[in-house]
């Protein structure tokens, strides 16, 4: 069974200010006034860095002791002052990228999937697409309620046609399209039961 239906929705730290409250929309853009001037970017990227590492020292330090959720929401809020005000910075790649892994970490399914979403139309060519379109069909295939095997099978294309994507994983996917009505449990178990499909 390949990667994508097992993939971690693992922790990460972030590198991208102190932030308003604001809501995500269905796209992952945020909603704010008062953008700050190009050279404030600088800024906001040295003060996460600054959270990151106060994060990483304690995590050192005690790593059985759990971080505080408001850290990691006002790391989050950080992160969306920068995909907002800097859209097309080369930053706010790696910043979106970060929100969709820690959304759909902390079960924010919806918000994780815009985020995806939204870093893929901005940046085409992020050299982690493969990860996040494997990521986005995972979650629709296994978190999102109603399942929706249209939603599976569209980001199972898209990442078939990639051109980075290792032969035999594309020969699961395209073995996985063919049983796109099962969930990946019912899937994983049929799929273990079958004899091996020649190429």
């Amino acid at each position: 069974m390949f990667r994508i239906f097992y993939l971690l929705l693992f922790s990460i730290l972030f590198s991208c200010t102190n932030s308003k409250q604001e809501d995500v929309s269905t796209t992952g853009e945020i909603k704010t006034n008062n953008l700050p001037s190009k050279k404030d970017l600088p800024t906001l990227l040295k003060r996460v860095k600054e959270l990151e590492d106060s994060i990483m020292q304690e995590v050192n330090k005690n790593p059985s002791k759990p971080i505080s959720s408001f850290v990691f929401l006002d790391l989050i809020n950080r992160l969306k002052d920068v995909t907002n005000n800097f859209p097309k910075e080369v930053e706010t790649a790696s910043c979106l990228f970060k929100l969709h892994m820690k959304y759909g970490e902390m079960k924010g399914f919806k918000e994780s999937i815009a985020f995806g979403d939204t870093l893929l139309k901005r940046f085409p060519e992020f050299k982690d697409r493969d990860l996040i379109l494997q990521s986005i069909a995972t979650t629709y295939d296994i978190s999102i309620k109603p399942r929706n095997p249209e939603k599976v099978s569209e980001y199972l294309k898209l990442l078939l046609s990639s051109e980075t994507l290792p032969e035999n994983e594309k020969t699961e996917i395209k073995t996985r399209l063919k049983f796109i009505h099962l969930d990946v449990i019912t899937y994983s178990t049929k799929v273990n039961q079958r004899p091996a499909i020649k190429k």
